[in-house]
C-alpha cells in the first residue's frame, strides 16, 4: 500500500504525523509526504520521501493579510487562511502529486484542506489526522464553503465541513481534554495515542544537559510558531532564573537566544531543541498552550504552566486548569512574580503531577499508531 501524507508545512502539524508514518513503514507500506517545497528539508530528514505542493506560511499569511473582507475572527481568520487562500494554491501542485505517485490512501492534518479535495479528485480515500484537541468546527464550515468552488471546479459535490470527517478523522487527543464538539464527528473518529516526536536523525540534546544542576528543570517554551514575544520570555526568565531550578528556554527556529541578553548559568536558551529527548529531565513545562507541547508534557506526566498566545491555545489552557494538571495565566496576567508563584505551586503541590500522571495514563491506553495500520489498510481496500 501506498499512503500519501499531507500537511500544512509547520512542525506543528509534520510531528504529529510522523509516528503513524512510521508504523505504516514498519509495517511495509510506502510512504511519502506532500508539502511546501523548503518545508521538504525537514520530511526529508525524518526519513521520508516529499514531493513540493503549496505555498510556505510567509506567503500564505500575505495572502491571508491581503484579503479585503479579512475576518477578525480567530477561527474565520483560520478558515480564510488554510482554506480561502492555502488550499487553491496547493491541489493543483498535491492532484499532480497524487496522480504521478498513485497512492492507495491520502492522510492529511486536519487544516489541510487541499486534501480531501485532491483525494476525492482522483477518486482516493481520504482520512485526517488531528493535531490535538479538536478545532471549532467553525473553522471547518467556513473552510468548507471556501473550497466549495474547488470542488465545483472538478465536477464533485462539496461535503460538509471540507470533507475531513467523511471518512476517518485519527484522534490523537485524550478523551478527558477533548472538545464536546468531537461529538458531532463522533462517527469519524477514531482514537490514536500521541507519540511525541521532534528529533530527526541527528538532532540531540546539548553537551550542557548532563551537567544540569540537581535542582527541579524547567522548560520554557512558546512553541515553534506563536514565539515572537520576547516580553513573555523576559518576564517567566525573570521571574524563576533566581530560584533554586534549572531553566531550559528555546525561543524557536528563527528565534534569537541573544534577546534574553546575559543570564546566570542555571538558565540555557537555545533556538531549538527536540522536547521529546528534553522533557524526560523536566519537572515543569512552561508553555503557550500549543497542542503539541501540552499532549507531549502530559505524556510524560508533567504539569503545565500555561501562556495561551492565540487561536486553540486558550482553550487548550482552560481545560488544563480545569483538569488540575495545570494552571493558566493570560496576556495581562503574565509578570514576574505571577510566574514564580506559579511554578513554585506546581513544584510543591503534588496534586498537580497526579493529575497530570492521570491523563499520563490515559494516553498510554489509547490504541497505538500501529493498532491504527489495519484502519487505514482497510480504508484503502474498500475505497
Amino acid at each position: 500500500m501506498r499512503a500519501l501524507c499531507t500537511c500544512v508545512p509547520g512542525y506543528g502539524h509534520f510531528h504529529p504525523m510522523v509516528p503513524v508514518a512510521r508504523a505504516l513503514l514498519r509495517a511495509g507500506h510506502e510512504v511519502a509526504f506532500a508539502t511546501e517545497e523548503r518545508f521538504c528539508r525537514r520530511v526529508r530528514a525524518a526519513g521520508f520521501p516529499a514531493f513540493p505542493a503549496g505555498l510556505g506560511p510567509g506567503r500564505v499569511a500575505r495572502r491571508t493579510m491581503a484579503l479585503p473582507d479579512l475576518a477578525e475572527d480567530p477561527w474565520r481568520f483560520g478558515a480564510q487562511m488554510f482554506a480561502g487562500v492555502a488550499a487553491p494554491a496547493k491541489v493543483p501542485d498535491l492532484l499532480g502529486v497524487v496522480r504521478q505517485w498513485r497512492p492507495d490512501v491520502v492522510v492529511s492534518d486536519v487544516t489541510d484542506f487541499a486534501g480531501p479535495v485532491a483525494a476525492a479528485s482522483a477518486d482516493v480515500p481520504h482520512a485526517a489526522h488531528s493535531l490535538g484537541p479538536l478545532f471549532p468546527l467553525e473553522l471547518h464550515r467556513v473552510g468548507g464553503e471556501l473550497v466549495a468552488p474547488l470542488w465545483h471546479e472538478r465536477g464533485l459535490p462539496p461535503p460538509s465541513l471540507g470533507g475531513m470527517f467523511d471518512a476517518v478523522y485519527l484522534d490523537i487527543c485524550p478523551p478527558s481534554l477533548q472538545s464536546p464538539a468531537i461529538e458531532e464527528v463522533r462517527a469519524a473518529a477514531r482514537p490514536l495515542r500521541p507519540v511525541p516526536f521532534d528529533a530527526v536523525p541527528g538532532e540531540t540534546l546539548p553537551d550542557w544537559a548532563d551537567d544540569l544542576a540537581p535542582w527541579p528543570t524547567v522548560y520554557v517554551t512558546l512553541g515553534t510558531l506563536d514565539n515572537d514575544a520576547p516580553e513573555v520570555f523576559t518576564a517567566v526568565v525573570q521571574g524563576i532564573r533566581d530560584e533554586p531550578v534549572n531553566v531550559v528556554v528555546t525561543v524557536g527556529p528563527d528565534g534569537e537566544p541573544d534577546q534574553l541578553g546575559l543570564q546566570p548559568p542555571n538558565v540555557r536558551v537555545e533556538r531549538y531543541v527536540p522536547q521529546s529527548l528534553l522533557l524526560p529531565h523536566c519537572d515543569v513545562v512552561v508553555a503557550h498552550g500549543g497542542s503539541g507541547t501540552t499532549l507531549a508534557a502530559l505524556a510524560h506526566g508533567l504539569p503545565l504552566l500555561l501562556l495561551p498566545q492565540g487561536a486553540n491555545q486558550f482553550w487548550n489552557a482552560e481545560r488544563c486548569a480545569d483538569l488540575g494538571v495545570g494552571l493558566r495565566l493570560l496576556p495581562p496576567e503574565v509578570t514576574p512574580g505571577a510566574v514564580r508563584h506559579a511554578v513554585h505551586a506546581l513544584l510543591d503541590d503534588p496534586a498537580f503531577r497526579e493529575r497530570a500522571g492521570d491523563v499520563q495514563d490515559e494516553i498510554a491506553r489509547m490504541p497505538s499508531p500501529a493498532d491504527v495500520v489495519p484502519l487505514l489498510e482497510e480504508l484503502a481496500q474498500k475505497g
